[in-house]
């Protein structure tokens, strides 16, 4: 009998925060309470002001990053479309210390040439890039056998508790790839357990989406699934720290 229960001595990264207000729990200092509460060690944060340029997110993030450098690690939110896009990425990496990239392809449609401008960065810095997928699963599929980089789908690729299980059998097509992983946000337990038969542990990646869920709820998901601890302990925490070379 596989042990469901959560261990409070395993570590545990989330690997999709949204920080910032609103709403106040999304805030850093109350955020951070909640890990200590929780026992979420460290959480990969970013942050989307809808009215602010990018920029001004990403310079949120890095200050954040150094208020609590011990909780959070940072990455920039980038629109590929924009035209100085290449250009932010390279400050968010060489003077705002961000250690990885999140796309929102659904939000931000991306023709191929532009997203190149970014993969060919993150590529050249060796950090991984988080993507919310659209509806262009081939496009992704092309970019990663290009580009020698780390990518996360976000969302199981679904979208956020869409469970769309067409869409996970895409996504899980591209994770057979190596360096291409799932993260778990926005999901419910069978479609993480799909994910999972499918790939392997190696494959995925703890996501909670917060605030939109609760980071402990997510990890139940995976201190649920029938595997051993160590196969737990590579969804919790060991994929993204190796992603993430921490």
């Amino acid at each position: 009998m596989i042990d469901c229960a959560i261990g409070v001595d395993k570590l545990i990264i989330d690997s999709h925060v949204h920080i910032g207000e609103p709403p106040k729990e999304a805030e850093p200092k109350n955020f951070v309470k909640l890990m200590q509460t929780s026992k979420i060690d460290k959480a990969v944060i970013f942050r989307y002001f809808y009215d602010k340029p990018t920029a001004f997110s990403n310079q949120y993030i890095s200050s954040v990053v150094d208020q609590f450098p011990d909780f959070y690690i940072g990455f920039a939110w980038i629109n590929p479309n924009d035209k100085t896009a290449a250009k932010e990425l390279e400050t968010c990496i060489l003077k705002w210390k961000l250690k990885g990239v999140k796309l929102h392809l659904e939000m931000h449609p991306t023709p191929s040439e532009k997203l190149k401008e970014i993969f060919n960065i993150a590529e050249k810095y060796n950090i991984p890039i988080c993507t919310h997928l659209g509806n262009d699963f081939d496009q992704i599929k092309t970019l990663t056998k290009e580009y020698k980089i780390k990518l996360i789908i976000a969302h199981l690729g679904t979208g956020v508790y869409c469970l769309d299980l067409n869409r996970l059998k895409k996504a899980i097509n591209i994770a057979k790839s190596e360096n291409i992983f799932l993260e778990t946000s926005g999901n419910t337990y069978p479609l993480v357990d799909y994910a999972l038969k499918a790939l392997g542990s190696t494959k995925l990646v703890l996501g909670s989406d917060f605030p939109h869920e609760h980071p402990l709820v997510s990890a139940k998901i995976v201190e649920l699934l029938n595997i051993l601890d160590q196969d737990k302990e590579l969804i919790l925490q060991k994929n993204i720290s190796k992603i993430l070379r921490i």
